[in-house]
């Protein structure tokens, strides 16, 4: 999505990112010259083979036939065949599209026409936008497809290209990027000679389609289009060298040794980043820096887990009574009663237009519920009894994941619920936002005078709508409210002269009264029906955390959120997964995709699966997981640097670089999450090599993590876990012990808050012939197990559910009494300081 500040068009990809280029245009010639602006290093970036060999990334077998197949061959529209929706929505535009395939690259070099690769994902806004305005448009298919080889590309399918790209876009135009991204490359080498984002379609067509008139400020597409073709036609060799320059300076920039030297990762690292965040607070509307504002679910995780990572009022006085846990609660505070937060149906859209939360862009990303259900969890754990409505926000959110667009029916979880849908007054017509916002009369006239007053009042209904036309660029929302908490329940009180209890009961059937009326009278945006495994992983770990820390107070909901976790996670196993070469398909529909899984895809669902492995004591989820991680190890690690490479080592044909990250993007990055792996695992298992590897990494980021901390938020738990040891809590069931007993511990040490703490249980007398076996795979692990279970197997009488917290290769006294459990661990937490 093409994001701008204001005008809801421009927005750096990481809203903590800093520039490392400046981009100096060549007179006369098409490309960039880029200069290093500082050394700090992001990214470490390795030369892929040119090799025209077919793709690892399909099953394809390389072919190289004596004629080409496209000789002769009109250029048409491939993407009816598509596996992908949003490439298959594409597929009746006039534009030639192509997919990115060994044929199609190797006909732009036989024709040797420039590619134009558009890059984009299905809930993308303004990508619908360009595709209205130019793709549909004849005027614009017919330079394309005369000049230009189009290829359209899902990022979501290829996140490795689309980062590549990324990188260079965001160099050439000084540290900004988004979608979609229009990148234009030099046929046979793949080198990028220009790119850019949104550009407008033809003004005479856009104007009289739409009725606008303002014209947009810049170029048209046409425009660019038509300059890329005659410099091309006129200076190729400048435009090659140009792409060649480019890619040599960001390899150069990148490939540079990145490890820590003799500056160590203390941490006091979390200090800076804690001094960063607090310095970039919104007080009045949490979050942090300006708009558009992201919720950032990774950086507020970190913050209400910093109480107990650092004493942070014990390390730095700030002068005041603001801490990291309040700055990350009060900004999910603010979100859950935000607009972007759907006040009558359930989950969070992806980002705020504005610096109050108030108008979102309305797509529904999976990645972003996951993330947002551990935050909430995560704030409820903290303060149970003061962060109620994290709660609310948890049960919210996992409704939407259990029981909403984005649910499988076989199990697992769609991508994306769109921004876009049919207009209310113009079944002809997509808006975006449509079936979110109401008017005015369309309120009153489902609610009625009395309870629309109250409804009005409590979610900012006004007369002429709610939205600052400045933000409305396209006057999609002209007299359309976005509902949000404006009025709480204790002024509705005052105002209204009503208890707070009729008026939680009002507002509940206003509620499902607006829900059915949406339901029934407007059409729900698309979806996109992708299963990635990268974002069930993140889902899976979501709900199984927040079904375990619920089950003690609602064993209903508990129950059916790690189910759903399960079944996802057999989804996958059995759709997307190779028992026999442990290997995992990145995309699921209506059948396995040919890409294999990137290292976010084995990274986050590792990740999952310790998490449903502790919320169900399952250990085939542990296993599965460490077969998992080994092949990841195998095909992603830098045997040279360390860390893990983002495309595995078998599958980097035509790519230009090889990108390894540790900063976190919207989501945290997939060494961060293997790190934090690498550290579960060794813990569990009692792996030293694990834990070598979980250093190496922290140390191959380290300048960056030291310089950027604030960057590297997914990472700085891991660089605590380091210095400190990570814990394992087991909890050993002894052979006489009854359900209840099982079941009150078990809610203890899942009722608060345990960062850098893995849990573990062990049954001295196994409940079947399966259990015995995958325990005893379990035992033979960790020579720790198998002393506690030689001890207990030794008792004549053994009732209790017996907890030792270990750490280091060492283990506490033995607990069996749940306040003495309680006393223990919210010592460990640091609850009693909160």
């Amino acid at each position: 999505m093409l994001l701008r500040p204001v005008l809801r068009r421009s927005v750096n990809v990481s809203p903590f990112s800093r520039t490392a280029f400046v981009c100096a245009p060549h007179s006369g010639r098409l490309g960039v010259h880029l200069r290093p602006m500082y050394s700090a290093r992001p990214l470490l970036v390795t030369r892929s083979s040119t090799s025209s060999s077919s793709s690892n990334y399909t099953d394809q077998k390389p072919h190289t036939p004596e004629k080409p197949p496209f000789i002769g061959m009109p250029l048409v529209n491939t993407l009816a065949t598509a596996q992908s929706p949003y490439l298959r929505a594409h597929k009746d535009n006039p534009v030639a599209w192509q997919q990115w395939t060994e044929s199609t690259l190797a006909r732009a070099s036989h024709e040797n026409k420039p590619i134009f690769l558009s890059i984009g994902y299905h809930t993308c806004h303004w990508c619908h936008v360009m595709n209205d305005e130019s793709f549909s448009s004849e005027q614009i298919a017919a330079v394309l497809n005369e000049h230009f080889i189009p290829i359209k590309l899902d990022r979501e399918e290829r996140p490795d290209v689309d980062s590549v790209y990324m990188l260079y876009l965001q160099a050439m135009s000084g540290g900004r990027g988004g979608w979609p991204l229009n990148v234009f490359l030099a046929p046979g080498t793949l080198d990028p000679i220009f790119g850019g984002t949104y550009w407008p379609g033809p003004w005479d067509e856009v104007s009289s389609k739409t009725g606008r008139t303002t014209k947009p400020q810049g170029p048209e597409f046409k425009d660019v289009l038509l300059r890329i073709q005659e410099l091309w036609t006129q200076q190729e060799d400048k435009c090659r060298r140009a792409g060649a320059d480019a890619v040599r300076q960001l390899r150069d920039w990148t490939t540079a040794k990145n490890k820590a030297d003799s500056s160590p990762l203390l941490q006091g690292i979390l200090c800076d980043a804690y001094e960063y965040f607090v310095d970039r607070y919104d007080s009045v509307h949490g979050g942090f820096g300006e708009a558009p504002k992201f919720p950032q679910p990774t950086i507020l995780s970190l913050l209400i887990r910093m109480h107990r990572y650092m004493r942070i009022k014990e390390k730095i006085n700030l002068g005041d009574d603001r801490n990291a846990a309040d700055m990350a609660i009060t900004t999910l505070k603010k979100i859950a009663r935000s607009g972007i937060h759907d006040q009558i149906g359930n989950g969070f859209a992806r980002y705020s237009v504005t610096a109050d939360w108030s108008l979102p862009h309305f797509e529904k990303m999976l990645y972003d519920q996951a993330m947002l259900l551990n935050a909430y969890i995560d704030a409820w754990l903290y303060n149970r009894e003061a962060n109620n409505f994290a709660l609310d926000a948890v049960r919210d959110i996992a409704t939407y994941l259990t029981n909403g667009p984005l649910t499988h029916l076989l199990g697992g979880f769609y991508s994306a619920e769109d921004a876009d849908s049919i207009a209310p007054d113009n079944p002809l017509t997509k808006r975006e936002g449509a079936y979110y916002v109401w008017t005015y009369d369309e309120f009153f006239k489902v609610l009625g005078r009395v309870s629309g007053d109250i409804a009005a009042a409590h979610w900012n209904v006004c007369e002429y709508g709610n939205v600052d036309p400045q933000f409305d660029l396209h006057h999609e929302l002209n007299g359309q409210n976005v509902l949000a908490v404006k009025m709480e329940l204790p002024e509705l009180s005052g105002v209204f002269g009503k208890s707070i209890e009729s008026l939680e009961e009002l507002l509940a059937e206003c509620r499902d009264k607006l829900r059915e009326n949406r339901e029934s009278t407007r059409t729900r945006p698309s979806v996109d029906t992708k299963i990635v495994a990268c974002w069930n992983g993140l889902a899976i770990g979501a709900l199984a955390r927040s079904g375990a820390a619920v089950s003690d107070l609602d064993p209903d909901s508990g129950t059916q959120w790690i189910e759903a976790a399960e079944s996802a996670a057999e989804f996958i196993k059995t759709n997307m997964y190779d028992e026999t070469t442990h290997r995992l398909r990145r995309v699921y529909l209506d059948g396995a995709g040919a890409i294999h899984g990137m290292c976010d895809d084995y990274a986050y669902l590792v990740a999952g699966l310790l998490d449903l492995y502790e919320a169900t004591f399952d250990p085939g989820y542990l296993i599965w997981a460490r077969n998992l991680q080994e092949t990841q190890n195998s095909l992603f690690w830098d045997e040279t640097e360390s860390g893990y490479f983002s495309a595995g080592s078998d599958a980097t044909d035509h790519l230009i670089l090889r990108i390894k990250s540790g900063a976190d993007t919207v989501e945290p990055s997939a060494n961060a999450v293997s790190v934090s792996n690498l550290l579960r695992f060794s813990t569990m298992l009692g792996d030293e090599h694990l834990e070598g590897m979980a250093i190496r990494t922290l140390d191959s980021f380290g300048k960056d993590i030291i310089t950027q901390p604030f960057a590297y938020c997914g990472m700085l738990p891991a660089v605590v876990a380091a210095t400190e040891g990570m814990r394992t809590i087991v909890l050993v069931v002894g052979k006489d012990a009854n359900e209840d007993a099982i079941r009150d511990m078990t809610a203890g040490v899942r009722s608060v808050l345990l960062p850098n703490t893995t849990v573990v249980q062990l049954r001295v007398m196994p409940r079947d012939e399966n259990e015995g076996r995958l325990q005893g795979w379990l035992v033979q692990q960790n020579d720790i197990y198998k002393t506690i279970i030689v001890a207990h197997e030794a008792k004549e009488y053994d009732p209790d559910v017996t907890i030792y917290i270990c750490q280091r290769k060492e283990c506490g006294l033995p607990i069996t009494g749940k306040d003495d459990l309680m006393e223990v661990l919210e010592r460990e937490s640091g609850t009693e300081e909160s």
